[in-house]
């Protein structure tokens, strides 16, 4: 997944706290339950310690676009972090994330071709509580809508209850020349790769609860 000069859609939020450091290692993905928020995600590391946590609705199916609950969290040393969730680059969503200042951005892309990647409308993000950088770390928690279906043919679609639905990274050491600005390009990854991700382990039966907890919308 070459992520190739990425422009940015900045969404942060201000303020920093401490970040705990991402555990494990290149392993498949398993359980992870963050103690701030008891939300229990499926999680799989990279080998730069990169956090890919993800969770979805109990009820979600193969039909119809879901919403996911994306964590990402990266030691400082990270300038950026992406995934496709297709699996590759090409023709699916790609969600990018990288610190500014106290604060994270993420961006929505999709390339057509291994080429540029254009800003992507059919995924959106609300940046959720515990966004925060610090100077060992750095954390993105969104509410991703458009990222599970893309397409009407086969392969445009997430299987909720599939234990091995094919998952790409790709990270850079190097951030954007301009961490604030939207429109930052930055350059190509320092390394990436495949992996497969438990979605049926992502499911969880309070995800409406934990969402509206989270954007403070709770009755």
């Amino acid at each position: 997944m070459g992520l190739l000069h990425i422009a940015a859609t900045a969404l942060a939020l201000n303020g920093v706290s401490a970040v705990p450091a991402p555990q494990g290692g290149n392993a498949p993905a398993a359980k992870y339950c963050d103690a701030s928020t008891t939300i229990c995600y499926s999680e799989w590391v990279s080998p730069e310690k990169i956090a890919y946590r993800v969770a979805i609705p109990e009820n979600a199916t193969a039909t119809a676009d879901f919403d996911v609950l994306l964590q990402i969290q990266a030691p400082s040393t990270v300038g950026w972090a992406g995934i496709a969730w297709g699996g590759v680059m090409v023709n699916n969503p790609l969600t990018v994330a990288w610190p500014s200042g106290q604060s994270v951005v993420v961006s929505s892309r999709l390339a057509t071709a291994r080429t540029y990647p254009t800003a992507y409308a059919g995924a959106t993000y609300t940046v959720l509580p515990g966004t925060v950088a610090n100077s060992t770390h750095w954390t993105l928690n969104v509410l991703a809508k458009g990222v599970t279906k893309w397409g009407s043919g086969a392969g445009t679609r997430l299987n909720p209850s599939s234990t091995a639905v094919s998952f790409a990274y790709a990270q850079s050491r190097t951030g954007p020349s301009e961490p604030a600005n939207n429109q930052s390009r930055f350059g190509i990854h320092n390394s990436r790769a495949k992996w497969s991700h438990n979605l049926a382990e992502a499911k969880i039966s309070d995800f409406a609860a934990q969402v509206a907890k989270l954007s403070g919308t709770a009755a």
